[in-house]
């Protein structure tokens, strides 16, 4: 099963996946976390790293929004040049495996719904497939909004086409996220068995 997780930066998407990684494991279900940023981060940590001293897989938040900008153009060129397949065409092979091996998969970052082959319709195209949109509410309970022009074009789009929502509290308590998370778990699980 593939799982796409849409939402603004910060929304949750991946505590979304670890949360559930750790539920299904305990009905003996193994997950896979990818995402299509990855490879991009991959191209770009040793020019960020001597540029400005920042290690991109161990990354304070304060260091990654001064870096987020120069992420989101590098991806979007590579997007504009190859019509939104290279990050998903990067990421294929990885993900055919996957399928092969997990019984969950989770793309912890479906962001895009431009091009007529970007990453919303890449990931329809798999069998057993389901779209989870995410957002977050912000300590005055308000929808924390997308972070950049990018973010504000896709977000509404993804958000459309998913199979669920979930708008979950800023919350350090596990047992609180858990409980917003519950309906939609459920609803994974029940498409799985239903796809066994």
């Amino acid at each position: 099963m593939l799982i796409g997780l849409s939402g603004p930066a910060q929304s949750g998407k991946d505590s979304f996946f670890n949360i559930a990684e750790k539920y299904f494991l305990s009905l003996n279900l193994k997950c896979k976390r990818l995402a299509l940023a990855d490879n991009l981060k991959h191209d770009l940590k040793d020019f960020i790293y001597e540029k400005f001293n920042i290690d991109i897989f161990n990354i304070s938040q304060e260091d990654k929004e001064l870096i987020r900008d120069l992420l989101v153009v590098y991806g979007k060129i590579k997007r504009q040049q190859t019509e939104g397949k290279f990050w998903t065409n990067l990421l294929n092979k990885e993900l055919d495996q996957a399928l092969k091996e997990y019984d969950i998969v989770f793309i912890t970052d479906l962001r895009y719904a431009h091009y007529p082959q970007d990453e919303l319709n890449w990931i329809k195209k798999f069998k057993n497939n389901m779209i989870i949109h995410i957002s977050r509410f912000d300590e005055y309970n308000k929808i924390i909004p997308p972070r950049n022009f990018e973010e504000q074009l896709n977000d509404p789009i993804l958000k459309q086409n998913s199979n669920y929502e979930l708008a979950w509290h800023t919350s350090q308590d596990l047992n609180v996220r858990i409980k917003e998370m519950e309906p939609i778990l459920n609803k994974i699980y029940e498409q799985y068995k239903l796809s066994k």
